[in-house]
């Protein structure tokens, strides 16, 4: 994205916040105009498929700096019916040529509880799969463990092997070192949420990973970097970058257009 400054110079913008929900936000076009100054692109994130239409239509607006990825958060399939769902998959497959990537989906312990209500969440992450399969779009990914259940992301890393997923984005990777080197042996990427400006966990896969294989996100308006209040917005990558680039000795402008680079390569952003 290139903006013009006071001396009407062009300022090119970099970095990309591949994972935010912007239709969750207060006065979603403003925000958008804002990022429009500080960013190269977003990726809002549909959770719930009530927000699809607005995501869609904010792009329209936005078309070149507004990406979408549509999905259903595995915190609300169980509230959606199977016709309700294949219903939702067809606004997808018309709204391709709008759509960057399949997400958020995957599994989700810690609110998904019982093993009947997992078992059909299983059976829609497998449904999503096949969807971003038949369109060639890649997937955005979300798995969390439970305090008292660790295998979420086990189960999703295996349900991604099993079904022949190819171009995966983790969301917010909260697993093992373990698990997060066998994604990274499957190409897919590790995207790198703003909580890691307060985590030391996410500081270490950081310095772990490669940075070939990050991306980029806020998951705006959560994890704030600086509170635990809904005020994230998605040019707060940028405190990310900064960190990583710390980390990794590079400056803040190499991470920004290195997990730029990345980032259009699994979304084909031009």
């Amino acid at each position: 994205m290139a903006i013009k400054n006071k001396e009407n110079k062009m300022i090119f913008m970099i970095g990309i916040d591949v994972h935010c929900h912007i239709t969750h936000m207060e006065n979603p076009e403003s925000v958008v105009r804002e990022a429009m100054q500080k960013l190269s692109a977003i990726v809002t994130v549909t959770a719930e498929i009530s927000h699809a239409e607005q995501a869609l239509e904010l792009r329209s607006k936005f078309p070149d700096f507004v990406f979408v990825s549509l999905g259903l958060h595995p915190e609300y399939c169980m509230k959606y019916s199977g016709k309700e769902i294949d219903s939702y998959m067809k606004l997808i497959r018309r709204s391709r040529k709008d759509v960057c990537a399949i997400g958020e989906v995957g599994l989700d312990y810690s609110w998904i509880t019982k093993s009947d209500e997992q078992e059909r969440s299983k059976e829609i992450f497998i449904q999503m799969i096949g969807l971003a399969k038949e369109l060639k779009l890649p997937l955005e990914i979300h798995s969390r463990n439970s305090d008292r259940q660790k295998t979420a992301i086990h189960d999703t890393l295996k349900i991604l092997t099993d079904e022949g997923a190819k171009d995966v984005v983790m969301h917010c990777f909260s697993g093992s070192e373990e698990e997060m080197n066998y994604a990274i042996e499957n190409g897919y990427y590790i995207s790198f949420a703003t909580i890691l400006c307060r985590s030391k966990k996410h500081q270490q896969f950081a310095k772990a990973c490669d940075i070939g294989s990050m991306l980029l996100e806020t998951d705006s308006p959560w994890l704030d970097p600086d509170s635990r209040e809904l005020k994230n917005r998605p040019w707060k990558i940028r405190q990310s970058a900064q960190l990583i680039a710390e980390i990794k000795q590079l400056s803040m402008d190499e991470v920004l257009r290195i997990t730029e680079e990345n980032a259009k390569r699994i979304f084909r952003i031009d």
